[in-house]
């Protein structure tokens, strides 16, 4: 029997919508709490982030509402709280990666759901909470793997596949059956987007991008709880998912295969560095070339081999001049320049002043190339190798085969903590890497969801009064 990808919708729904808490493996519950700490961290730290005290203004005007906007003292709806939460999430650009798609899940998924808490479940326990997060966590993850990344085309799979992700933890945690579920699904097609654009040409937007989506998740719920119906056909229409964004391809075994116990939710790596992923493995071999004794004065040219999407991605030349934060975040020589000169790549990094740094951007305009490799697979994130040609004529080569904060090489919970008293340090949050921890922690005991809601609403200091 031939299973239709509209089937294959259904299977989605029905996997999203009755996930039990049970069924979740230890490690995966594991992972939901370290990306659920990770997340909140890097959002309290992106709080004062360029476009986000300008966004809290610009919405104070809708007035408040049932929900948090995180580390201040202002509530809003939903709706604009998930805006705010989620750009403050993705400022930085140091939150979670699915390194396969490679997507943001956690940027969608999170700030509509803990909105949506507030909005029709303010009493839930953690284990509901943690279990509607696995499935939209997983269900994103699922999505973008199952068709694969269209970057090619211009489109942001964080967005993309994040919506869908988004809709399947509100439906999970209010414990909606399949068939309202899929109405939701329906619903965020409809409204379905997602461009490159504003990466391309370093805008603010960038971080705004799975806020957006966050919303419109939110006003296809209060439609489907409303009875308001969606587009059934959302995989397989004529104007479906896979025709729209995937070129009319989509691996059913993906969307099926271990969904019901979010399978795939241990796959996701948490970042050690504030900037795109794909800059992480030139990152990673700087600080080696670092380590071996090398210093940037000894170096007449340093060229890294890449994928062909890291070039797309983080190719980019290098202006200290004229970049902003976005150029320098999606810049491999940048970022590759700051660890050879500074030994860290730090969310510090990327302030006005340091941007314009001579002797670090000079560097990196003059003497980093980034090449694709047809050696290395078009969309993969290593392997990835330095040529480093020195002043004296000689060549030595460094490379990577792996990312630092991937599951082959994870960040401790050490490391864990440390990014997080940075990212809380530098948005003058008053919560403490610690407590935050402990009451992620406590939602595996069950600990009531509220809890955590209660910190999140602790007025952080503001800019310039840390």
């Amino acid at each position: 029997m031939t299973t239709t990808v509209t089937d294959l919708a259904v299977v989605l729904a029905e996997h999203g919508a009755g996930m039990r808490y049970e069924d979740l493996a230890p490690e995966t519950v594991d992972a939901a709490a370290e990306v659920l700490f990770d997340s909140l961290a890097v959002a309290l730290g992106g709080l004062h982030a360029p476009g986000l005290p300008e966004a809290r203004a610009a919405f104070s005007a809708w007035g408040p509402g049932n929900a948090t906007v995180w580390g201040t003292a202002a509530t809003a709806s939903a709706p604009v709280a998930a805006v705010l939460n989620a750009g403050a999430l993705h400022a930085l650009d140091y939150d979670d990666t699915d390194d396969k798609v490679p997507l943001h899940a956690a940027s969608v998924v999170l700030p509509a759901l803990l909105a949506d808490v507030q909005d029709s479940r303010p009493e839930v326990g953690g284990h509901e909470f943690l279990t509607a997060l696995a499935a939209g966590l997983d269900g994103a993850m699922r999505v973008g793997r199952a068709g694969g990344p269209k970057g090619s085309r211009g489109w942001n799979y964080s967005v993309i596949s994040g919506g869908i992700g988004a809709a399947l933890a509100i439906a999970r945690l209010r414990r909606w059956e399949a068939g309202r579920t899929l109405s939701l699904l329906g619903h965020q097609l409809a409204q379905t987007s997602g461009s490159l654009q504003s990466i391309i040409d370093g805008t603010l937007a960038k971080r705004f991008q799975p806020a957006v989506v966050a919303k419109d998740v939110l006003f296809g719920a209060a439609l489907a709880g409303a009875g308001v119906d969606g587009p059934r056909q959302v995989f397989d229409g004529r104007a479906g998912f896979v025709n729209l964004y995937q070129d009319g391809s989509l691996d059913p075994d993906v969307l099926r295969d271990g969904a019901g116990t979010a399978g795939y939710l241990t796959d996701l790596s948490l970042k050690p560095y504030p900037s795109c992923r794909f800059t992480h493995a030139p990152i990673d071999v700087a600080l080696r070339i670092r380590e071996s004794g090398i210093a940037p004065a000894d170096i007449a040219r340093l060229t890294f081999r890449t994928s062909g999407q890291a070039v797309n991605m983080v190719g980019r030349d290098y202006d200290p001049h004229t970049a902003n934060v976005v150029d320098a975040q999606f810049c491999a020589a940048y970022t590759a320049s700051v660890a050879l000169h500074r030994g860290a790549v730090l969310i510090g990094d990327f302030a006005e002043d340091r941007l314009r740094d001579p002797v670090v951007g000079g560097f990196a305009a003059e003497r980093v190339v980034v090449e694709a490799s047809d050696a290395v697979d078009f969309l993969a994130m290593a392997p990835v190798t330095a040529e480093v040609r020195l002043t004296d004529g000689s060549v030595r080569t460094f490379g990577t085969d792996t990312v630092s904060g991937s599951p082959e090489a994870r960040l401790t919970v050490e490391q864990l903590h440390a990014k997080a008293a940075d990212c809380l340090q530098h948005g003058g949050a008053v919560v403490g890497a610690p407590e935050l921890w402990d009451t992620v922690r406590s939602l595996i005991a069950d600990a009531p969801a509220s809890q955590l809601l209660d910190l999140l609403a602790r007025p952080s200091a503001e800019a310039g009064a840390r």
